[in-house]
């Protein structure tokens, strides 16, 4: 005889937390080795955060450019370094950015974090650092023909892309040398400008050049933002250093004074060599190289031109040598942080879970790492195609895509900094961002502000101006229409392709039968 009604017994079905990696995440990255030092973590950092393709797009506000220099270092760079310290220490695990923003607002979020950020880096690879690599090479070593910018192009993407490729105790070496490549090149660089300003001179700068105006502000905080991104990379291999916990907090205030003197430096030497009229967003910091280098022999004439000859020429080749290895770095560490923030997020199901995979002889997510690097060499065709071989056009739309998608993904990473101190107060945090509720709310809104006043201005160069047009960046002089199809058309196609992962990877109500005590038919 069956049972009373009261007597059956629902089996009860544990809850899935949705901020915690699933099985098939973390099960997926068994491949991983803890092989990031923390002096490995700095040089990474420095790589991935002084990308000096913006210098001269920074001079060109001339000395305002060092004010606002200082002014976004203490509103948005050390909020976002105060942000990165906690979560990267609270949170040590791979895939950084997308596991903050998933534990804060759910895969949804987090998916869509992670799309913006991965995106970001083809565009700016494929774009401005391709751009500046080709144009030091025609400066210092030699000319490049129609074909030859597209080999130069296509080549400079796929070493980056190998070198991704390495697994970490190889391929660390890549940002470490990258970065110490980095300072030997600015240390030359300064004393070489030094010993010019003995021989011939040099610009003053007086203290009205240092006054900030709104126009120069609207052109140059959006860069000067970008010169600041990049102090999270670090944590998306969290599972591959040794001690993210101590590490990353360390790490992040070590590079933060390194960038500020890195980016100080150069621009000031740009400013004190060139005249402001002669600076331009693509070629400031070659220029000032190029006119620099005549002390060791060279000339530069009234209009300008430079002529290396001499111990100036073989300067000159060095030096360009050096600046596209530091290039070449930047590019692999960036390829090596999105590409594991990307593969998290398809582990978790955010994305195609084949895509993720961690290679078990490498411990490198290489479908993840060659699909940023097909990305890649794709935006260099797509760009070089569209704009005709117009470097300086290239350079502005290829720069502004790529800001403009990593800003967007701060819209979601900052906030959901102050959402995990709420929801989740009993998380470790080994570095706590000084405050309290008060300094979280303050952190979280200035660089979570920040972020979207430059997402606007990128989006509208002149915002807020009585004549934006004018206000265009370099190359779009009087083609709005055009500068805002070539930007915004990459930005709605990464949108529409996470709209389509997510409708294709959500997850779908598994039908599980109740079991019974006793008796009766499961009910499903």
């Amino acid at each position: 005889m069956p049972p009373p009604e009261s007597s059956v017994v629902v089996a009860p079905i544990a809850p899935v937390d949705a901020t915690v990696p699933t099985a098939a995440m973390t099960g997926g990255k068994s491949g991983l080795r803890r092989e990031l030092s923390r002096w490995d973590t700095v040089l990474f950092l420095i790589s991935a955060m002084v990308v000096v393709d913006t210098v001269g797009a920074i001079a060109i506000g001339g000395g305002q450019a060092l004010t606002w220099l200082l002014i976004m270092f203490v509103l948005f760079f050390v909020p976002s370094a105060l942000i990165t310290a906690e979560l990267g220490a609270a949170i040590p695990e791979e895939g950084g950015v997308y596991v903050w923003v998933r534990r804060a607002f759910g895969r949804f979020a987090g998916g869509l974090t992670s799309l913006l950020y991965w995106a970001g880096t083809p565009w700016w690879i494929g774009g401005s650092v391709v751009v500046v690599a080709m144009s030091v090479y025609q400066s210092f070593i030699g000319g490049l023909s129609g074909a030859g910018i597209y080999v130069f192009g296509c080549g400079f993407v796929v070493l980056a892309t190998v070198a991704s490729l390495l697994p970490l105790r190889i391929g660390k070496w890549v940002p470490s040398t990258g970065a110490l490549s980095q300072i030997g090149l600015l240390v030359f660089f300064t004393g070489t400008v030094v010993a010019y300003g003995v021989q011939h001179g040099v610009h003053g700068i007086s203290v009205g050049d240092l006054a900030p105006t709104p126009a120069v502000f609207i052109a140059v905080v959006p860069v000067l933002i970008y010169a600041f991104v990049g102090v999270e990379l670090p944590a998306t291999a969290a599972e591959e250093m040794r001690n993210p916990q101590r590490d990353i907090p360390v790490a992040i205030g070590r590079a933060g004074v390194a960038q500020l003197l890195m980016y100080g430096v150069p621009i000031l030497a740009v400013l004190v060599v060139l005249p402001t009229e002669r600076i331009g967003s693509l070629g400031g910091l070659v220029d000032a190289m190029k006119t620099v280098f005549t002390v060791y022999g060279g000339t530069v004439g009234d209009d300008g031109t430079v002529t290396l000859t001499g111990a100036g020429a073989l300067a000159g080749a060095v030096a360009g040598v050096m600046f596209i290895w530091v290039l070449l770095a930047s590019g692999t560490t960036w390829l090596m942080g999105g590409s594991r923030a990307q593969a998290a997020a398809c582990l978790d199901g955010a994305g195609p879970r084949a895509l993720g995979r961690i290679s078990q002889r490498t411990g490198v997510p290489v479908r993840m790492a060659l699909i940023s690097g097909a990305a890649s060499l794709g935006a260099v065709l797509l760009n070089l195609a569209v704009t005709a071989g117009d470097a300086q056009k290239f350079f502005s739309a290829a720069l502004t895509v790529s800001i403009a998608l990593v800003v967007l993904a701060y819209l979601l990473i900052f906030p959901a900094f102050l959402r995990l101190r709420y929801t989740r107060p009993e998380l470790s945090r080994p570095f706590l961002a000084p405050g309290g509720r008060f300094g979280a709310w303050l952190y979280s809104g200035l660089a979570t502000g920040w972020s979207l006043l430059a997402t606007v201005c990128l989006l509208w160069p002149g915002f807020g101006m009585s004549h934006p047009d004018e206000h265009l960046p370099a190359g779009f002089e009087g083609a709005r229409s055009e500068f805002e199809f070539l930007v915004l058309t990459p930005l709605v196609v990464v949108v529409a392709i996470y709209g389509v992962i997510h409708l294709a990877t959500r997850p779908r109500p598994s039908r599980i039968p109740l079991v019974l005590a006793a008796g009766g038919q499961p009910t499903v």
